[in-house]
């Protein structure tokens, strides 16, 4: 692809991939993770698409598809529309960066770096049930045991990163539902009000994409990558805690780790 101030539509049609008529993903979302691919992969900040006639022309496609795909990418920082000039590539945020071994706090991590980390307790969402993909990793009489649901929303300086289902014993922690998480924490409100501590987790990682309503809050698009992360956390007497569902915006954070 070109290197200019701008791309020119022969090579931006070079590298972009034309939209599948019978996918059952909107003709818009294709449009939108595939500019998406470019920005990621090719195109630097300040770089200017081809205009508007052009991409319907390219992805074949109408106007109006176009206009929405690219309002997407507007919303989640991709691009740039300045009234009148075009279509710019964004100066995008830097990607946060996540401990890979999870032992560390992620808010105690990202404040360290100077950054504003917050986990916001989402009250009002309905309750939603332990996915079957948690409860398979529980032994019989545990997958009985009743939950109470708590979500969290996490952000980083005013951009959301990721969301937080944690379905939590109710036995272990009495009235929980009722209560203020201390700080948004659920881990500190265990702590500080249960004197509850988990000794032992378990992580499992995995891929996935954004569902409507993950995208919602989220504020990006559907089928958006996620990293997903289940947890199975127990006391030091063996007994079970909570088990999580966290799920992190693929394009805003990024895992490290050292061998």
């Amino acid at each position: 692809m070109t290197t200019g101030q701008q791309t020119a539509p022969d090579a931006f049609r070079a590298s972009a991939v034309p939209v599948e008529r019978r996918s059952p993903m909107p003709a818009w979302a294709q449009v939108q993770r595939d500019i998406r691919r470019l920005i990621d992969q090719e195109l630097p900040a300040g770089h200017q698409l081809p205009t508007e006639r052009d991409l319907a022309e390219i992805y074949g496609v109408s106007r109006i598809t176009i206009r929405q795909a690219l309002t997407e990418l507007a919303n989640d920082g991709y691009v740039e529309r300045r009234q009148g000039t075009g279509t710019f590539v964004a100066d995008r945020p830097e990607v946060v960066q996540h401990d890979f071994g999870l032992t560390t706090p992620w808010r105690d991590r990202f404040t360290a770096a100077g950054l504003s980390a917050s986990s916001l307790h989402l009250r009002d969402e309905p309750e939603e049930p332990e996915p079957y993909e948690l409860r398979k990793l529980l032994g019989e009489e545990e997958a009985e045991a009743r939950r109470v649901h708590l979500k969290r929303l996490h952000v980083v300086d005013d951009r959301a990163i990721g969301l937080t289902d944690s379905w939590v014993v109710r036995s272990v922690a009495p009235r929980l539902a009722r209560r203020s998480l201390v700080d948004g924490s659920l881990s500190r409100t265990l702590q500080d009000v249960f004197g509850l501590r988990a000794e032992d987790t378990n992580h499992f990682l995995e891929v996935g994409a954004a569902n409507a309503h993950e995208a919602r809050l989220l504020n990006t698009t559907l089928d958006a990558p996620l990293f997903v992360i289940l947890s199975v956390a127990r006391l030091a007497d063996g007994r079970l805690l909570e088990t999580t569902r966290t799920v992190w915006l693929g394009s805003r954070v990024r895992f490290h780790y050292t061998s």
